[in-house]
C-alpha cells in the first residue's frame, strides 16, 4: 500500500500556509493550530530549516530553487523525531521568493525493514560460518571413526560365520553387525554433509537409479518386513546429474520410511513426468507413524530429527535437500498423517532433442 506524501507550504518567514492531510498526520498539527503561525522552523532539528534554505539557494543540490531527495529528521508536535525523505522547492512570483514547498515521506517503515533484512543477513552469515565449521568437524570425526568401525564389522562378521547355529551369542554378534552398519550409515551421512564436491554429471533414466538403490538395499535388515511397491512410469524419465548422489538421496528417504514403520508395512514409490513443464516427479509413501505437524517447518534442517535419541543424527534429510537443490530440483512433504508420510521430489526432465520422444 502506497501512502500519500506529506506536503507543507510555508512563506519565507516560516508561516505555514497550507498542509495536506498526510502532513497533518505526520507532523501532528491541525490546520487550526498550524496554518497562519510561524512554526516551520520548529518542525526540524536545530539548524535544519537554515540548512534546507541554504541548499535551496545553491545550484549544487538540484538547481537553484530546488532540492532533490535528501534524508533528514523532523520533529512532531509531541516532540517525537521522525526520519523522513524530503524534496523541496522555492515558489517564485515575479522573480522573487515568496514561499517554499516541502514533500515528505516517512522512512520509519523502510528503516525497520532494512534493519530486519540486515539482521537476517547477519544471522544467515553466522549460520553459514557455523555450518562450515561443523562440516570440517564432521569430516574429521567421520574419518577417525570409519576405520575402527570397518575393523569391528569385519571381525564380527568373521565371528558370526564361524559360530554354530545354536550358539548362545550368535544373536548378540548379529546385533553388533546391524548396529555397526547403522554407525557406518551415520558416518557416511557425516561425510556427505561435510563434502563440497563437484557433481559428476551424466545422463540416466531415473527409474534405473531407483532400481539400483533398491538392489543396494535388498538385504538391509530394516526392510525385511516391509513390502516395496513400485508404480513406475513407462515413459523415459531422463535426467542429468550425479547418479551416485541421487542413490544417496533415495537411500536416505527409504531408510527414513523404514524407521517410521513398526513391524510390517509398505513403502510405495511412484514416478511420473510432466513433459510440457519439463518435470520428473518421484513420490515415496510409507505406512509409518507420520511426521508431527510441529516438526514439518524444520524437517529439512541439518541436525534436526524427530527420531528417538540414538536413532538419528538429523543429517539425512538436510543432505537430501542439499543434493536435490544442486540438481535444480525441489523436495517437500506432500502430506503426512498418523498412518504415513509422502515425500515428493521434483527433478528437471532432460530433453535430448526437440524431436526425441522421451
Amino acid at each position: 500500500r502506497i501512502r500519500p506524501s506529506a506536503i507543507l507550504v510555508a512563506d519565507m518567514k516560516g508561516v505555514i500556509l497550507r498542509m495536506n492531510k498526510s502532513a497533518r498526520k505526520l507532523f501532528g498539527y491541525t490546520d487550526k493550530v498550524a496554518v497562519g503561525t510561524s512554526i516551520a522552523k520548529y518542525l526540524y532539528t536545530p539548524g535544519g530549516a537554515k540548512s534546507i534554505m541554504k541548499k535551496l539557494r545553491s545550484p549544487d543540490y538540484g538547481g537553484m530553487g530546488k532540492l532533490y531527495t535528501t534524508e533528514m529528521t523532523i520533529i512532531t508536535s509531541s516532540g517525537e523525531e521522525i526520519p523522513v525523505e524530503m524534496t523541496a522547492s522555492i515558489i517564485y512570483r515575479d522573480g522573487k521568493e515568496v514561499a517554499t514547498m516541502g514533500i515528505y515521506n516517512d522512512l520509519r517503515a523502510k528503516i525497520e525493514i532494512e534493519k530486519k533484512l540486515k539482521e537476517a543477513e547477519q544471522i544467515k552469515l553466522e549460520q553459514s560460518n557455523k555450518m562450515a565449521s561443523l562440516g570440517q568437524l564432521a569430516a574429521g570425526v567421520a574419518h577417525e571413526i570409519n576405520n575402527p568401525l570397518s575393523g569391528i564389522l569385519i571381525d564380527s562378521s568373521l565371528i558370526y560365520e564361524e559360530l554354530d547355529e545354536d550358539s548362545p551369542i550368535k544373536d548378540d554378534i548379529q546385533n553388533i553387525i546391524v548396529d555397526t552398519h547403522r554407525c557406518k550409515d551415520i558416518v557416511k551421512n557425516l561425510l556427505a554433509y561435510s563434502r563440497q564436491t563437484e557433481m559428476k554429471r551424466e545422463l540416466f533414466n531415473t527409474n534405473d537409479v531407483i532400481e539400483q538403490t533398491l538392489s543396494f538395499l535388498g538385504h538391509h535388515a530394516l526392510l525385511q518386513n516391509i513390502t516395496i511397491n513400485k508404480e513406475f512410469s513407462t515413459s523415459m524419465l531422463m535426467c542429468e546429474g550425479d547418479k551416485n548422489q541421487l542413490v544417496q538421496v533415495f537411500t536416505n528417504i527409504i531408510i527414513n520410511a523404514a524407521h517410521a514403520i513398526t513391524g510390517k508395512g509398505d513403502i510405495t514409490i511412484r514416478t511420473s513426468r510432466d513433459k510440457p513443464k519439463g518435470k520428473i516427479y518421484i513420490e515415496f509413501s510409507d505406512t509409518g507413524c507420520g511426521v508431527p505437524k510441529e516438526a514439518l517447518p524444520r524437517i529439512f534442517d541439518h541436525f534436526f530429527t524427530t527420531k528417538e535419541e540414538g536413532k538419528g543424527t538429523g543429517l539425512g534429510l538436510g543432505t537430501v535437500k542439499s543434493i536435490i537443490e544442486k540438481h535444480r530440483g525441489k523436495i517437500k512433504v506432500k502430506y503426512t498423517c498418523p498412518q504415513g508420510t509422502t515425500f515428493l521430489i521434483e527433478l528437471p526432465l532432460f530433453k535430448v532433442t526437440d524431436n526425441t520422444p522421451l
